[in-house]
């Protein structure tokens, strides 16, 4: 009897056809309400969406569109990879800014001619 009621919940309509909204899985034992309404995201989305912890770096290890390098199931383990995400992007600002201090992104020379116009 299990099995028969097994079987039933995979055929159950509101599973086919349906994606979630966040990590594209397309199994889920519950659809769940998410930011676009009613039953647009899974069952682990959901209860992450709820609690307000549902960030783009949050993937559940099941889901098709989990890269381990970008994404983790562990709370602990986003917040480390957002942290690396926030740095890298401090970095790269600060190349930005200092590059542009000394002319390079305008085409370079600007250091040239700088120091030849104000000797």
């Amino acid at each position: 009897m299990g099995q028969k009621k097994r079987e039933n919940s995979n055929a159950n309509p509101e599973s086919s056809g349906r994606k979630c909204l966040h990590c594209a899985a397309e199994k889920t034992p519950q659809w769940r309400t998410g930011p676009m309404g009613p039953k647009t995201l899974c069952n682990a989305c959901g209860v992450r969406y709820k609690s307000g912890r549902l960030v783009p770096e949050y993937r559940p290890a099941a889901s098709p569109t989990f890269v381990s390098t970008k994404h983790s199931n562990s709370h602990r383990k986003v917040l480390e990879l957002r942290r690396q995400k926030d740095l890298q992007r401090a970095q790269h600002q600060q190349f930005r800014s200092q590059t542009s201090i000394f002319g390079i992104s305008n085409g370079g020379g600007g250091t040239d001619d700088f120091l030849i116009h104000h000797h």
